[in-house]
């Protein structure tokens, strides 16, 4: 049997990737370390040198001399709602440009599988824990606290604690602000705190707070809390409503499916949406827009949100810049959804 030519051998190296590329190995080391250093046009040919040779720069070498996995964890409540799964894609992208590896555990909205996610990234040496959403379990943050891991909580904010997240309250705030402009004292809500293990339920606060401050009060069975966060359990909120003898001329939804759910009810029972009943949702999916009548809802930008948490992360693990307390907008987007109350 013919002896294998020796480029074919041998595993490519720096030097390889290096000569084919028309660059310097430091050039090379810094394309995989830290490509924010290169100009895109270099950056490119050493990628595309690394490609043809089949080139991987080797993991365990670059940990130790940096002294780091070069590996993160982020606990995410679930995959199985779009804005979610859309930020991890997004997050995960943007950090393995940077050199990094993204360890995902979903807790499916159960706090023991939250904290048991928690410990196993632990277990397995992360540089740092993300935290998506509100706390499941009290002993998630305070154990990454005592075993010195950098963690950062994202999405939603908790007191004392370093987070990128979105104002929800406020955004709340606006929601019932615009309803309140339009005419409307009569509303309900729509938020499954208990499907998404949300015990702080600071949304419905917001709410009662802002009708508060003009009046109004919102009654307790006008609150739908359970249920799911899809189509068909926004129709089914809006029966519950009915069958509780809530008369309410809008309806505040957590998301944009269930908002739709809303409307494809109030349409089978003959009810026009706006003119007999104001829907909004939250997020500002593509479906918000598409759908008719288009809902008004909050726009809440995944890419922002992803960005900016890579970003804090990064800042922490390479600079040893503190964790800081990022507040990002919101935006409420108007449309047919919501009209003058009946």
């Amino acid at each position: 049997m013919p002896a294998l030519p020796s480029d074919l051998c041998t595993r490519p190296s720096v030097g390889d990737v290096a000569r084919l590329a028309g660059v310097s190995p430091a050039t090379v080391s810094r394309a995989f370390n830290a490509p924010a250093l290169l100009v895109p046009q270099t950056l490119e040919r050493v990628q595309r040198a690394a490609n043809q040779l089949g080139y991987q720069p080797y993991g365990l070498a670059r940990s130790l001399r940096r002294r780091r996995s070069m590996v993160l964890g982020i606990v995410m409540p679930s995959l199985r709602y779009a804005y979610f799964a859309g930020t991890l894609e997004l997050l995960q992208n943007i950090l393995a440009r940077e050199g990094y590896t993204l360890l995902v555990s979903s807790a499916n909205h159960d706090p023991q599988t939250e904290l048991d996610g928690v410990r196993a990234m632990m277990a397995q040496g992360v540089d740092g824990v993300i935290l998506f959403g509100r706390p499941l379990h009290d002993e998630s943050a305070l154990l990454l606290a005592r075993r010195g891991v950098p963690h950062l909580r994202c999405w939603a904010a908790m007191p004392d604690e370093p987070s990128v997240a979105f104002d929800h309250g406020a955004a709340m705030a606006d929601v019932v602000g615009h309803l309140l402009a339009l005419g409307h004292q009569r509303m309900a809500v729509v938020i499954p705190f208990v499907a998404l293990a949300d015990r702080f339920r600071g949304r419905l606060t917001a709410i009662r707070e802002t009708l508060a401050s003009h009046g109004l009060a919102l009654p307790p069975k006008a609150v739908i809390d359970d249920g799911g966060l899809d189509a068909p359990a926004g129709r089914a909120a809006f029966r519950t409503l009915q069958d509780r003898g809530v008369r309410a001329t809008a309806v505040i939804c957590s998301n944009d499916l269930i908002a739709a759910g809303v409307i494809l009810e109030c349409r089978s029972q003959g009810l026009k949406v706006p003119e007999d009943l104001s829907v909004t949702g939250y997020n500002d999916s593509a479906l918000a827009g598409a759908f008719e009548p288009a809902i008004t809802s909050v726009e809440t930008p995944v890419d922002l949100h992803a960005r900016e948490v890579a970003r804090v992360m990064l800042a922490a693990l390479r600079d040893g810049q503190p964790f800081p307390l990022v507040r990002l907008p919101t935006q409420l987007r108007v449309r047919a959804s919501t009209g003058r109350a009946p």
